[in-house]
């Protein structure tokens, strides 16, 4: 109807197509409503029709199914005498003395206005106060008597005392609260204590067995005695009263009555909303009481509940067989929902009428509820002045158009498009997204609309007042609603499709396409290639190689290139478990005019040294791209050949008797010429025809020397490991003796490794000298680590320096959204930088910049090896080659995480920005978003004291910052301060940058893996909220006390007081209230056993804080504080780091590193003990019936039940029932199936 959205689609869209088009344009349209009239008017009926081109039919088919199964109550009148104000007068003393204490306050004793006068800078604030006499004192005084007042002529004199005597018993209780969280200073504790403890204590009896003994109002006398005569076994009930007053009381009143404490097992229950206003008096229901009362009345376990107009709808309760209101129903609503609750056969529908009320007959009732439509008129009657009033067709002309995308918001849509927008902000716990408004009336009655937003938003654009005044609500509603969405827009927090951002569209900095799993690349860049082309060139360069043999000087080889060699590092060869050789190559020298037999020479050499340490016959082409041969002149090196190149018969070499020294390798030709290590001569026979024989060990068949001999078997071409030589004999006349002496022969299996990492060393060199030209790393080492992928299985990999450079890259894209984007919540930073840093954004990032080419994943197979000749290099096809888009990102991150290394924060900035060119922190002004949007001085908050900031070791120069770190999202009363969210976003980047470098900085190098394991273990948010609920700051305090005349006064104390962070968070709510309680109480419970894992065990304490199962916002105040030190201290990490060692973080990183304690989960460990032949199963229970509910909160109930199956054992192996989550059921699972693993002899 009217400007309904949907009736506006069809009045915009719909009706105009199906003129221009036809029917067969727009789609068919099916309405369902339970009453399409609400005014009986068949004018009404015909106008739905038509805004919807439909025709209204009712459904018969079930009807009569209906009527057979529907119970009406009997319905039924309770009459009561009203109190007189003669009985007021004569009533209780301690209400009557409470009564006179705040009709006789005197507004110049209040804390408040003491405070006001001493501040010079305070005095419109102290006029406006002394002109309303409205002070916190003041008004909590006025509604606890009024509520008590009320609680007297509802239920009676003994009723009134408890209220007053618990209400200030509570409040004595809730004075030692160190912080409260509504914000009432030690002075108003003690002023409204004074007041109050001067009562005269009423006489209670509250274990009566004397009806007569209990003065009770004629109101629930009359209750009373209707209840006496409903006390069948199978009762149950609902009492339905107006004020939450009220219901606690007459739960405690009919508990202890003796007519009535026998019969019914009574509870409250007034919802989860805490209300308007926040009371120190008067309040006696805690969320807590009532949390399992709905699941104890389906039960039966509680068989009445006093509850306000909460239960009428939308909460399921088991039917009733008695309904009480206690006051009349406020409307034909009320009357109609409230009787929905007895649906029991034969039950009863009660309704409380003064004798004095003159509509109290229940006909009138009966007769509203008959005819539905006739009563909701006759209901409406009362409202027809406002309902005449907003319906005064105001017409709200705003209008708002991006010219770009054509995009309209009007007034009409405004309120919807905000209530979008809300919706779509990051949900917490225990905090609404909805948008609240509310009004103002000038001295004309007209009103004005504000709008205030969810506390995530910018406190610039979260408070949004209307600019004009309005006769209706709903006009000043609409025109708020389209200032706040306007303002929303024009402060940069929605598309110019006027809708939020969406993470796929808007928040994307650049366009890219999602890669595939695995995409096709180039190959690896071959360094060879270009080496052969420029053979072309006639001067050559040198680089002389020296050997060591385990520590002491062997030989020079010299090595031969068309091109100047980059700086290679040394290499250690292990040629056995005894034996190591030590390379390292000097600084090439350039030489002039080559002769080309003195190359064909260096050519024969290379091929000599090749072909000795090898039994397969080389290839006849020699145009070798690298040279290598001893370092002679050329001229040496000529008569070196002739005296080196190939061999000659054992028994010549016998024949001469030659030092074994200076033989070569030994080579059977009865076995194709498979070459051995001569040991000795060995001659039998007869001296004129001896036998000849050759000992000789087997030619290590060791190739790739870069590994440890222990290491060798697990290479990929399978090679044998050098175990105990093998000798054998062999005959002198089947064997072949090279020329070239033996000591010099092992240099051939140098040649495939040498050039391996000459490779590797090109590849990254022409990297730096294209796409990294501009980083300019120092240590080419760091390049050669980042681009060699796992599947090489080189001697170092990237793993490690890509988990440090995703903690970098996450650190930096965090700051420079925070930075660059003020305006946006935590929200749109979450969802910027995931597009940012994702492994699809990365690869391609990779591809665009050509990296895929030097990505280096291909295994070294020394026993496949060829030496690379010029004629194939430069005949080379290029080809293509399939990677994943995980590698990709992988090397991006790890050339991030080598720039760190290389050149700290600066050099990992310019690689970044290489990379991702959108991401460019050091050009982003940081100075003019230190300061926080709330000015100085705004908040009145005990965080403003310095003992906080003391204990936490940092000076805030915006304390603004801090107290924004503390402001939970729930906290609503603060309009001008933002929640943490934006700084819990920062400091998670922050935390984990301290943690890499505590990494980083332990003398030992850390693998990837259980880098990965620590940063998680140390991470977690159990842990963190444990360290939060440790950290307490102590100080001496002063104490209300309640003096023997009955006064109160503040008291400097010289214990000591420990006042923990957790107290300092501001928020609002019952609900936190009570899980932060419920997580305190598991904290006080577990605080030995935890502590005891972090000081002295040798494993990590996972199934402990498990069970603390903390809320989030314990450990999001850690990282939101973190945050804002960050941004108070100009990103100075050394001072966030000293917060984590204050707070016993870093202290406890530093243990796992020193002590090695072992951080696996639990899970993980029993996994690798059982091979994976181990399955875990988690179901939530609810109610512990056995049944796995769905997801929901803690008020029913649920539990967690595990159970582990694992190979050997038939049926379950382990069942953990009754956990309090999901993870505390599967750590102790794990746990247990640990020890049998254990106990059947498995190892990790």
């Amino acid at each position: 109807m009217r400007r309904h959205p949907a009736n506006k689609i069809m009045e915009d869209f719909y009706h105009p197509t199906l003129e221009r088009h036809g029917a067969e344009a727009v789609p068919k349209i099916l309405g369902l409503t339970a009453s399409p009239v609400v005014r009986s008017n068949k004018q009404e009926l015909l106008k739905i029709e038509s805004n919807l081109d439909a025709v209204c039919k009712t459904p018969r088919t079930h009807r009569s199914e209906l009527m057979t199964h529907t119970h009406r109550p009997y319905l039924q009148q309770i009459l009561f005498t009203p109190v007189l104000l003669d009985d007021l007068q004569a009533g209780s003393r301690t209400l009557k003395a409470l009564v006179n204490a705040w009709t006789s306050m005197r507004l110049e004793d209040d804390p408040y206005i003491k405070k006001l006068r001493k501040s010079p800078l305070d005095g419109r604030a102290l006029q406006k106060v002394l002109e309303s006499g409205k002070t916190y004192c003041n008004d909590q005084l006025k509604r606890f008597a009024t509520r008590s007042l009320h609680i007297f002529e509802e239920l009676g004199e003994w009723a009134a005392d408890y209220f007053i005597y618990a209400s200030v018993e509570q409040l004595k209780t809730r004075a030692d609260n160190s912080v409260d969280s509504m914000g009432w200073t030690d002075e108003e504790k003690a002023y409204l204590l004074d007041i109050v403890s001067k009562l005269p204590t009423p006489n209670l009896d509250l274990t009566p067995s004397d009806p007569d003994r209990i003065p009770i109002s004629p109101k629930f006398r009359s209750l009373l005695e209707f209840l006496d005569t409903k006390g069948e076994p199978n009762f149950s009930g609902l009492v339905f009263a107006k004020q939450r007053a009220t219901v606690s009381v007459m739960e405690k009143l009919l508990s202890i009555h003796p007519v009535t404490k026998h019969r019914f097992r009574c509870a409250s229950f007034v919802g989860w909303s805490g209300g308007g206003s926040k009371d120190v008096l008067g309040e006696l229901l805690d969320a807590r009481m009532q949390r399992d009362t709905l699941s104890e009345f389906r039960t039966g376990q509680k068989n009445l509940i006093i509850a306000t107009d909460v239960l009428e709808e939308g909460i399921d309760i088991s039917a009733c067989s008695v309904v009480v209101c206690y006051d009349k129903p406020p409307n034909l609503k009320s009357f109609v929902q409230r009787r929905g609750r007895a649906r029991h056969r034969q039950s009863t529908y009660a309704i409380m009428f003064s004798t004095d009320d003159e509509s109290s007959a229940l006909s009138k009732w009966e007769d509203l509820e008959q005819a539905m439509i006739k009563a909701y008129e006759d209901d409406e009657r009362r409202l027809r002045e406002a309902w005449a009033l907003e319906a005064i067709n105001e017409e709200v002309v705003e209008r708002l158009e991006v010219p770009s995308t054509g995009a309209v918001l009007t007034a009409d849509t405004a309120v919807a498009h905000l209530n979008h927008f809300c919706a779509v902000l990051p949900r917490q716990p225990y905090a609404s997204n909805e948008p609240e408004f509310s009004y103002e009336k000038d001295d004309a009655d007209l009103l004005r609309g504000t709008v205030t937003l969810p506390s995530c938003v910018h406190p610039e654009v979260r408070r949004i007042q209307g600019q004009r005044w309005w006769q209706t609500e709903r006009a000043a509603r609409k025109e708020a609603a389209f200032q706040a969405y306007k303002r929303l827009y024009e402060f940069g927090l929605l598309s110019d499709h006027l809708l939020p951002f969406k993470r796929n569209l808007e928040l994307k900095e650049t366009d890219h396409v999602n890669l595939p799993a695995l995409v096709e690349v180039s190959e690896q860049y071959d360094p060879w290639v270009d080496w052969a082309c420029s053979w072309s060139s006639p001067d050559v360069h040198q680089t002389q190689i020296a050997i060591k043999h385990n520590g002491d000087s062997h030989m020079c080889i010299r090595l031969t290139s068309p091109t100047s060699l980059p700086p290679i590092e040394p290499m250690t060869l292990f040629w056995d478990s005894e034996t190591t050789y030590t390379l390292a190559f000097d600084k090439p020298k350039r030489m002039k005019g080559i002769a080309a037999d003195s190359i064909e020479n260096m050519r024969l050499a290379t091929a000599l040294y090749l072909q000795a340490a090898s039994s397969r016959q080389l290839r006849p082409e020699q145009d070798f791209v690298t040279l290598f041969g001893p370092d002679l002149s050329d001229l040496e090196l000529a008569e070196w050949l002739k005296k080196h190149a190939g061999d000659e018969p054992a028994l010549e070499v016998y024949s001469r008797k030659d030092f074994p020294t200076i033989m070569g390798i030994v080579r059977d030709r009865l076995r194709y010429n498979e070459p051995m290590v001569f040991k000795r001569w060995v001659v039998s026979g007869q001296d004129d025809t001896p036998i000849v024989e050759l000992e000789c060990d087997a030619f290590p068949k060791r190739r790739n020397l870069l590994h440890r001999q222990t290491l060798a078997a697990k290479q990929l071409d399978t090679e044998i490991p050098d175990i105990s030589s093998k000798i054998r004999l062999i005959l002198a006349e089947n064997c072949t003796i090279d020329k070239l002496p033996y000591a010099e022969t092992i240099f051939g299996r140098f040649i495939s490794v040498i050039l391996d990492r000459l490779e590797a060393t090109l590849v990254a060199t022409r990297l730096c000298e294209t796409i990294l030209r501009d980083l300019e790393f120092s240590s080419i080492r760091h390049v050669i680590t980042a681009i060699t992928a796992p599947s090489a299985q080189s001697l170092t990999n990237y793993q490690r320096y890509e988990f440090l450079g995703d903690s970098v890259l996450k650190f930096t894209v965090s700051c420079q959204l925070f930075f660059q984007h003020p305006n946006w919540h935590e929200g749109y930073l979450s969802e910027g930088r995931d597009e940012i840093v994702q492994n699809s954004r990365l690869a391609r990032a990779a591809l665009d910049a050509g990296l895929d080419a030097f990505i280096m994943n291909k295994t070294f197979t020394p026993r496949k090896w060829t030496a690379p000749l010029i004629s194939e290099k430069i005949s080379l096809t290029p080809k293509q080659r399939t990677i994943s888009t995980k590698v990709l990102a992988d090397v991006v991150e790890a050339l991030i995480g080598a720039s760190y290394i290389d050149g700290g924060f600066a050099a990992a900035h310019a690689c970044i920005h290489r990379f991702l060119p959108e991401v460019n922190l050091e050009h982003i002004d940081r100075t003019t978003t230190t300061a926080p949007s709330t000015p100085e001085g705004t908040t009145n908050h005990t965080l403003n004291d310095d003992h906080l900031m003391t204990h936490i070791g940092y000076t805030f120069t915006h304390k603004s910052l801090l107290v924004e770190s503390l402001t939970h999202p729930s906290c609503q009363f603060d309009t001008t301060t933002q929640s943490y969210q934006r700084l819990e976003f920062l400091g998670d980047a922050v935390l984990d940058m301290a943690i890499m470098s505590t990494l980083l900085s332990h003398p030992h190098e850390i693998p990837q893996g259980q880098m990965t394991k620590i940063k998680h273990a140390v991470v977690n948010a159990n842990l963190l909220a444990f360290f939060c609920m440790e950290f307490a700051l102590v100080e001496k305090r002063s104490t209300v006390q309640i003096n023997p005349s009955g006064t109160a006064s503040l008291n400097p104390s010289s214990i000591d007081h420990k006042l923990e962070l957790w107290r300092f968070m501001r928020y609002q709510g019952a609900h936190l209230q009570t899980a932060r309680d419920a997580a305190l109480a598991r904290h006080a419970s577990l605080r030995k056993n935890i502590i005891h894992g972090l000081q002295h065990s040798p494993s990590y304490p996972w199934k402990y804080l498990s069970q603390l199962n903390a809320d989030k916002f314990f450990s999001d105040i850690i990282e939101s504080i973190l945050g804002a030190i960050f941004i108070d201290s100009h990103g100075n990490l050394a001072e966030c780091e000293k917060f984590l060692e204050r707070l016993g973080l870093l202290w406890y990183l530093r243990r796992i590193l020193k002590d090695g304690v072992d951080v696996m989960h639990p899970r993980n460990i029993a996994q690798q003990m059982a091979k994976g032949e181990i399955r875990f199963e988690v179901v939530r229970v609810v109610n512990g019936d056995g049944t796995a509910g769905t997801a929901g909160g803690e008020d029913d109930g649920a539990t967690y039940r595990c159970a582990v199956t694992m190979a050997g054992v038939e049926g379950v192996a382990v069942l953990v029932e009754r956990c309090l989550t999901s993870e505390e059921a599967e750590i102790t699972a794990a746990e247990r199936a640990v020890e049998i693993l254990v106990g059947r002899g498995c190892s990790l």
